[in-house]
């Protein structure tokens, strides 16, 4: 990595690090204030597990760019490629669907938007039957090139916002007043029409307080977001004591050699995927989740809750069970040959016609035999799902997501996105990170699951 590459990371990580104390110097970390603690947490034996494979999974995550136009807390991308080849990034493509078995392309980075050539990937990914979806911090949409994406066959644009990030013009605003972006967003979205509209949010003790009324956004704007995706923050300390290996030996690192690096410790605002099932549980009684994926070392470990929220006007009256999702997955894959991880069309009422097998449908159909008045309100699904990164453990493994849909092309081989510079910089993943003296736990802080 060039010294200015590295300059140019180093200074916007002091900036968002000095932002930080300002957007969240008075936020509560003590979960019980806004978390009913007596929720069970979620139960596998009653989840869908999503029967996804590296061979047969419905994303192919290609990253277009490593360059981006801001700085996220705990981003795990440096800057050091720049943009590929056109040519490039279609033979990933073409890699993931005859490897994967994929229904859609997650193009990613860096940010993608700012790769001259997007249109023109995004009409290639139509061109061959799958679904292109774009994952942007969304600085460098214009209705113009909206437009230009839309016509191209673009299916959804998932916006990741959250007050982790420094970006012009919003530095130091907390999650409530970003809610004014996320806005802006969804209706230039809306205004164009045809794209499907999603947030990402990067959660944890500091503003994990704050994602209800963001729900509460989406259900407000039904028919102009389909969803929010929660991942929890994770990373790894930089200190003495905290030793890194791979299977060629110990690593010498610093802040500037991997992205999720931290000269300070966060792990006291950590959170597991249990922790936010129970907030939106607290605050969302009629929520549930149908379906996850778990670790890849312990048995327990949920690293993808899925959710789909059945609402009816701007109240979540239920959602869809493991019976549902199990349906529509396995029709999906008997029909099309693949999973999905979301439809082009929005979920209306024939999604009752699942009460014939699934009980947590059954449930909202009887509601609104009970309650007539609620057929004359928009009825509509929203996806809220918990992604739970990387963990390390006791042992010092590390704990991966299994069946992982983010694995992305590298040198030939199919490597987890979220750790490739590992393997970029140092030619492997680190296989442990060792805790050699007394600190505070950096993982398991959050709220116990019995």
């Amino acid at each position: 990595m060039s010294a200015e590459k590295t300059d140019a990371n180093g200074s916007l990580r002091e900036l968002y690090n000095h932002a930080e104390n300002v957007v969240h110097k008075d936020k509560e970390t003590d979960l019980s204030k806004f978390i009913d603690l007596s929720i069970p947490p979620p139960n596998k034996e009653v989840l869908y597990r999503f029967p996804w494979s590296i061979n047969d999974n419905p994303v192919g995550w290609v990253e277009v760019t490593d360059k981006c136009n801001i700085y996220c807390k705990g981003c795990y991308r440096n800057r050091m490629d720049g943009h590929k080849t056109l040519e490039a990034i279609k033979t990933e493509i073409d890699f993931m669907k005859k490897w994967r078995k994929v229904d859609t392309i997650y193009l990613a980075g860096g940010e993608p938007l700012i790769h001259p050539d997007i249109v023109a990937i995004v009409a290639y990914i139509q061109s061959i039957q799958l679904k292109p979806t774009i994952i942007s911090n969304g600085q460098a949409l214009t209705e113009k090139l909206l437009q230009e994406l839309k016509e191209a066959g673009l299916t959804e644009i998932s916006f990741h916002v959250d007050s982790g990030q420094v970006r012009k013009g919003w530095i130091g605003k907390d999650e409530i007043e970003l809610i004014n972006l996320r806005q802006k967003f969804a209706d230039l979205l809306n205004k164009v029409g045809g794209v499907k509209c999603n947030f990402n949010m990067t959660v944890s003790k500091r503003n994990l307080e704050d994602v209800p009324k963001t729900v509460q956004w989406v259900l407000d704007n039904r028919g102009k977001v389909s969803g929010l995706t929660i991942i929890t923050l994770r990373g790894a300390m930089l200190r003495d004591g905290v030793d890194f290996y791979t299977n060629g030996g110990k690593l010498e690192l610093s802040q500037k050699d991997l992205g999720y690096l931290s000269n300070t410790d966060i792990s006291d605002s950590y959170l597991k995927s249990q922790d936010v099932f129970r907030l939106l549980k607290t605050h969302f009684k009629n929520y549930s989740a149908g379906g996850y994926l778990g670790g890849t070392q312990g048995h327990t470990s949920i690293k993808w809750l899925i959710g789909i929220a059945l609402c009816s006007g701007n109240e979540i009256v239920g959602s869809i069970g493991s019976a549902g999702m199990e349906l529509v997955q396995s029709g999906h894959h008997w029909l099309k040959g693949t999973y999905s991880v979301g439809g082009k069309s929005p979920i209306g009422r024939s999604i009752f016609l699942l009460a014939l097998v699934d009980k947590e449908v059954r449930k909202v159909f009887l509601k609104f035999l009970s309650r007539p008045w609620m057929f004359f309100r928009k009825f509509y699904g929203v996806s809220l799902s918990i992604i739970q990164p990387p963990d390390v453990l006791e042992n010092g493994n590390i704990e991966m997501c299994d069946s992982c849909p983010d694995l992305t092309l590298y040198k030939g081989e199919l490597i987890n996105s979220c750790r490739l510079d590992e393997v970029r910089l140092h030619g492997s993943l680190i296989s442990r990170i060792v805790v050699k003296e007394p600190v505070p736990e950096i993982l398991e802080t959050s709220v116990s699951d019995s």
